[in-house]
């Protein structure tokens, strides 16, 4: 009778070629299947939570439209069905991949924990406060952690990139950069690092109202597929300093902050940006908050002149990336490595001989920061001291070096009590549509 059934098992069981992976109960089920010769091809469980239009959430919040996704989330805009009667209120639902979420429960990308200590010590205008974090059972093993905070407008790589040339007056860089220092003083106060500031992670805050909100998806199309329709945006690239002077930020993408004095070294793939890597990251040495004021010079140069600062190429076998990234560091800074500096990093010999010298870059060529904002003639000439000036103070090579983001706050480039001025070629530009 056994045989029999084996032998009608096997007959069907070449005809089963796909399995899917929520179908098989454990590894013995798998090796029987082996066994008996079927060819199984596992189908993974989708790494992004696939939500409905008219879904609700956690029983409460009702999906409305996806606002975005990201490498390690997708953000939907949900309605608060919890909202007292007659009223109306919309919040910004992150959703986790199931990648992320196993990575936050391992303690690699902590972001409910840090964002329920920046939570936990009172709002602050530009960090995202966290209002609810719950989780999307898909079986005993597997999870999307969700996340709740305030909707958030365009980020400020988008609207750059709005610009004609991809960079934005100065006016509003000040504006932008000024209330990223704020949060930044503020994540370093509670011994956050954020490890990943881009313009991608810097949102403004939306002006519309719920009422608005409520009137704009009505014009969405019903069937939206996998579509992500971001809000409106609320301002233009040339709007004047007495509009932007309204604009507020957030900074977001707390995805994997660190704990300042818990562990110092980790892998430089773990760090986001490439372009934006302090040098201490390539090289594999210990950091601190000072790996953000990197940044921090980084995204200026980029918004102010619409191009990466650092923009690292291979030189096939003579050079690597890395080896690219130093030298341009150097060069631009006109410093070199000290020795402590080396002593401390655990790649210094990939890179560096005993006289601290690059092993596979043997020339530099020095070129002063205030030459290089000069070049695009995306400033007003008026403004290159000063902006090179506050670059400069954020990326010196020593972390020591830089400056903290309170004494930042404090540099003369960010006031704001002159009048702006656009650069010629925007002048020129809007000239041309008068």
């Amino acid at each position: 009778m056994m045989m029999d059934i084996l032998s009608l098992t096997a007959a069907f069981i070449p005809y089963l070629t796909l399995v899917s992976l929520s179908l098989v109960p454990s590894n013995l089920a798998a090796n029987i299947l082996a066994f008996l010769g079927c060819k199984i091809a596992f189908e993974p469980l989708p790494d992004y939570y696939p939500a409905r239009r008219h879904e609700k959430l956690e029983k409460r919040y009702r999906v409305a439209t996806k606002l975005g996704a990201g490498v390690w989330s997708s953000t939907w805009l949900v309605s608060d069905t919890a909202a007292s009667e007659g009223t109306e209120r919309f919040y910004a639902v992150k959703i986790l991949t199931l990648d992320a979420t196993s990575q936050h429960r391992a303690n690699v990308m902590p972001e409910v924990e840090a964002m329920k200590t920046i939570r936990d010590v009172g709002p602050t205008q530009h960090l995202p406060t966290l209002i609810d974090d719950f989780e999307i059972p898909l079986s005993r093993k597997h999870s999307h952690l969700c996340l709740v905070t305030d909707v958030y407008g365009q980020d400020v790589a988008a609207f750059r990139r709005s610009a004609p040339r991809k960079a934005l007056p100065v006016h509003t860089v000040k504006v932008i950069v000024k209330q990223v220092l704020q949060a930044l003083g503020h994540l370093h106060k509670l011994g956050i690092i954020h490890r990943d500031i881009r313009p991608d992670n810097i949102f403004l805050r939306t002006e519309m109202s719920p009422e608005a909100i409520d009137h704009w998806l009505k014009t969405l199309p019903e069937d939206q597929d996998d579509n992500s329709y971001p809000l409106p945006p609320d301002f233009k690239w040339d709007d004047p300093l007495e509009r932007v002077k309204n604009m507020r930020i957030a900074l977001t993408g707390l995805g994997q902050p660190q704990c300042t004095g818990r562990f110092g070294k980790q892998p430089a793939e773990q760090f986001r940006a490439y372009s934006q890597r302090a040098p201490e990251v390539v090289l594999g040495s210990d950091f601190g908050t000072s790996i953000d004021i990197w940044a921090i010079g980084c995204i200026t140069f980029e918004m102010l002149i619409g191009r990466w600062l650092f923009h690292p190429e291979g030189g096939g076998g003579d050079f690597s990336l890395e080896d690219d990234h130093l030298a341009k560091m150097m060069e631009l800074t006109g410093e070199h490595f000290s020795p402590t500096m080396l002593q401390r990093a655990e790649l210094a010999s990939t890179y560096f001989d005993s006289n601290g010298d690059l092993l596979r870059v043997p020339e530099l060529y020095y070129v002063l920061l205030e030459d290089v904002l000069a070049t695009y003639k995306t400033l007003p000439e008026d403004e290159i001291g000063l902006a090179a000036s506050f670059i400069r103070d954020c990326i010196r090579l020593e972390p020591a070096d830089r400056l903290s983001a309170s004494a930042l706050l404090s540099h003369p480039w960010l006031r704001l009590d002159v009048s702006p001025s656009l650069p010629h070629w925007a002048e020129s530009l809007l000239s041309t549509f008068a």
